[in-house]
């Protein structure tokens, strides 16, 4: 039984501490009684003796797995196997034993027990991982983290210099004890979390440790991961100029988040500091790692001088294209772009009405909002801001020399409240706040422009800035001229961006002209675009492509490419993701070619009514309610959930062979119990009499309280509102496909990420993925007794709507019903994972 320090000082064992380590060894030790290796381990730990027990350990022995994982429950049978061999021994008494190891015992013992607990561990080590001294810093910190104000003294004791000790006690995997040591903190997978090890790092002691150790950390980080290098930059922000050569070579990293991380810690220094640290990198990192930096310079005194001194040096040339464009860029934005001439004419700042929003603006000026010049929660109170060169100024008041490139950077940094970056889906309205600002700068609207999608983590939503600036440019009162050179270069290509660069140049005469001179340009595609925008513009004589040219001819169906342009985006934008994942062009354009209109609500609501939600339920007298019929007197009834007015659908608004007119009635009970679902749905020809239906449902929604819940809830959404849309295929794909389609699986993940967070309703297209549950469509011809109806190729989407907690609800039907206008065979099915 473990015996704690003032018994044993009390017993007169104060004096020696060997006693005390050896009992409490012995106790973290016991589980190992139970097999034939407990003497020899522990004489190992404490005497050093028998170094060769390390192999049996890994072999297992019974009693292993409780001394690698004191922090698990085992079970009453194995704890008494232990205490029937160590009288008096508990899993508590083991634990606080651990303690007194790790407070008292020397370097060489505590290397020895780490190494026992490595080899007692039961997995086989990762590839690249730190070995026993990672093992060991991790248990340490799991016990006197568990222990809390009880192992203060332990936390004191376990700083990175103690834990170099026992590197060199133990001899530690490393270049040095120093590199072994960095490694085992700094070390990270799904196996070790390493949030307890950082605080180490984080400690006084061990920023000093590290500032120290600046060269080996540098070292280090090279080999780390792009998670651990992004954290190893915020490190560096504790010393910047212990850290300022590490900083500057993280700063053109190939990870965008470690690059970022890395010029917040160089902005802690002083200008000329980060100008002589940065410009080394001008003529020698990849150019696709160089725009981050390149922005810093531009923002700093002697910036552009260091740029052009490395063009004058031949930094960038013939041979090295790439490069010499984009440090050209960045000396034509500093001494164009910000020339006087070139800004645009802007009103005077437009303070907040908001009154509290004007006092924290002034707090965050004169530094009283707590010392966070990235004012916490900033992105909540944007939309109070008439202007957000409101916040602008209070950075610059602050003493932020970044303070417009700060303000604009919330627009790819900050989320709203739905987690969506601010800038991924600006509304004209929300564009109106921000045009005064890049009205000022026009360098930072070019940089935008470069179509960067201010990622910073994999799992962070992309912004297409592209799009984005484009749609803050529309707000101009004319087109910027500095800039027009650009936008009609966009404006004459064949993707996406070519209609927002077109509205933004508006009629403007030079635009124009270099449009009609297209006319006659030697490459097709830009005829084409020319034609185009041209026609647009009423230009006599110009013929327009036809819809879709700019896929190229044949990749989509003749139905998908009459989709308006505002659908098409997603579908460029789509293919441009998709290539840039390495998807081959003509696999792309395949999966293209599947591609199906479909009509889905709006993310803001917006669109046609074409149909209205609830109640009341409108029947031909002589049509009876739609119910499951057990006798005369025993029926189930259906819900109504939605009326479809087919005439306000257009033609060819969907792949669906609608009927053109009359009204689709959408029932279903809503029971979580079931994947089909009690529904159906009505067809009520055009001009047939109806009257109001009294209906009795007896049954429990799910998600909602009761079925005249579910209704009032639908009927205060009222008119059901649909837009255009495309769809590719989504749920899991057969083998068949995927001979087709060797790159679906990719293709439907990037397909996955191109969303407005819209589409609660849809009419036509493909359904859903559910959690890979599989297509509901084709699972449709399974849904009827005796399997005779129509095959699982038949079937198609109807509707969906994703309208319960965690779930999707599908209607289905023969498209040779859909046809004949017979809808008696709709399936109705759920899936849910609540």
């Amino acid at each position: 039984m473990h015996i704690s320090e003032a018994e044993m000082a009390d017993s007169g064992a104060g004096a020696d501490s060997s006693p005390r380590e050896a009992a409490a060894v012995r106790d973290c030790l016991a589980p190992l009684r139970v097999s034939e290796v407990f003497e020899p381990v522990a004489e190992h730990v404490l005497c050093g003796t028998g170094p060769e027990v390390l192999a049996a350990l890994r072999e297992r022995p019974t009693g292993a797995d409780m001394v690698a994982k004191p922090d698990v429950t085992w079970s009453a049978a194995r704890v008494r196997a232990v205490t029937d061999l160590h009288p008096g021994w508990s899993p508590q008494d083991a634990e606080a034993a651990r303690l007194t190891v790790y407070r008292t015992a020397q370097a060489d013992v505590l290397a020895r027990f780490g190494q026992v607990l490595h080899a007692a561990a039961d997995r086989t080590p990762a590839s690249g991982e730190p070995s026993w001294l990672l093992v060991l810093a991790d248990d340490v910190t799991r016990a006197y983290g568990a222990a809390g104000a009880d192992a203060e003294d332990v936390q004191r004791r376990w700083d990175p210099r103690f834990l170099t000790e026992v590197a060199r006690a133990g001899d530690a995997p490393g270049r040095t004890p120093v590199h072994a040591t960095l490694s085992a903190l700094l070390y990270a997978d799904s196996r070790h979390w390493a949030h307890r090890r950082h605080q180490l790092l984080e400690s006084d002691a061990g920023i000093a440790f590290l500032a120290r150790y600046a060269d080996e950390l540098a070292d280090v980080a090279t080999g780390l991961e792009d998670y651990n290098r992004r954290y190893v930059a915020r490190l560096c922000e504790h010393s910047p100029e212990a850290h300022a050569a590490l900083a500057a070579e993280l700063a053109v990293d190939a990870d965008a988040g470690v690059r970022a991380e890395a010029l917040a810690t160089l902005s802690r220094l002083d200008g000329a500091r980060q100008v002589d640290l940065l410009r080394q990198h001008l003529r020698t990192a990849s150019p696709d790692r160089l725009p981050d930096a390149l922005a810093r310079l531009a923002d700093l005194d002697g910036g552009v001088v260091a740029i052009e001194d490395a063009l004058a040096e031949g930094g960038a040339g013939p041979e090295d294209p790439e490069r010499e464009r984009l440090l050209r860029r960045a000396v034509f934005r500093v001494r164009v772009l910000r020339a006087a001439e070139a800004v645009v004419p802007v009103p005077p700042v437009a303070a907040p009405q908001d009154a509290g929003l004007a006092e924290d603006l002034r707090a965050l000026g004169t530094g009283r909002s707590g010392g966070d010049p990235s004012w916490h929660g900033v992105e909540g109170r944007l939309a109070l801001m008439p202007d957000v060169r409101a916040l602008r100024d209070a950075y610059r008041a602050a003493g932020r020399s970044d303070a417009d490139r700060r303000t604009a950077a919330l627009l790819v940094t900050r989320t709203d409240h739905a987690r969506r970056k601010i800038g991924a889906f600006l509304t004209p309205e929300d564009a109106e706040r921000w045009w005064p600002l890049f009205a000022e700068r026009l360098d930072l609207a070019d940089e935008y422009l470069d179509g960067g999608d201010g990622k910073r983590h994999p799992d962070q939503s992309a912004v297409d800035t592209t799009t984005m600036i484009l749609t803050i440019l529309e707000r101009f009162p004319a087109a910027p001229e500095a800039l027009v050179p650009r936008l009609t270069s966009l404006a004459l290509g064949a993707n996406r961006h070519r209609l927002p660069a077109r509205r933004v140049l508006g009629d403007h005469p030079g635009a124009r002209a270099a449009a009609t001179a297209a006319l006659s340009d030697a490459d097709a595609e830009t005829r084409s675009s020319a034609a185009e925008w041209l026609a647009g513009l009423g230009e006599p004589g110009v013929v327009a492509p036809e819809p879709g040219w700019e896929f190229g001819a044949g990749v989509l169906s003749p139905a998908v490419r009459a989709l308006p342009a505002s659908t098409l985006w997603w579908l460029d934008r789509f293919r441009e993701q998709a290539l840039d994942k390495g998807v081959p062009a003509d696999d792309v354009d395949r999966w293209l070619g599947l591609a199906r209109p479909k009509l889905r609500t709006a993310r803001d609501g917006s669109g046609p009514a074409v149909g209205r939600l609830g109640g009341p339920l409108m029947l031909p007298p002589d049509v009876p309610t739609p119910a499951t019929v057990w006798g005369p007197d025993n029926s189930y009834e259906y819900q109504l959930i939605a009326t479809l007015d087919l005439a306000a659908i257009p033609p060819g608004a969907t792949d669906l062979p609608l009927p053109p007119d009359g009204h689709v009635l959408l029932f279903a009970n809503i029971d979580l119990e079931e994947v089909l679902l009690p529904g159906g749905a009505v067809y009520v020809p055009p001009g047939t009499p109806v009257e109001e239906r009294e209906v009795s449902l007896d049954y429990e929604p799910y998600g909602y309280d009761s079925p005249e819940d579910l209704d009032d809830e639908l009927r205060r959404t009222g008119d059901l509102r649909l837009t255009p849309g495309v769809g590719l295929p989504s749920c899991p794909v057969g083998d068949d496909a995927l001979a087709l389609h060797p790159h679906a699986e990719t293709l439907q993940e990037v397909w996955s990420e191109q969303s407005d967070e819209g589409g609660k309703w849809q009419l036509g297209g493909y359904a859903a993925d559910f959690d890979g549950y599989g297509d509901p469509v084709p699972a449709s011809a399974y849904a009827e007794e005796g399997g005779q109806g129509p095959g699982p190729e038949d079937w198609v989407l109807l509707a969906q709507w994703v309208g319960v907690p965690m779930g999707i609800l599908y209607w289905t039907i023969p498209r040779q019903d859909l046809e004949a206008r017979r809808f008696d065979r709709v399936v109705v099915q759920m899936y849910a994972n609540p």
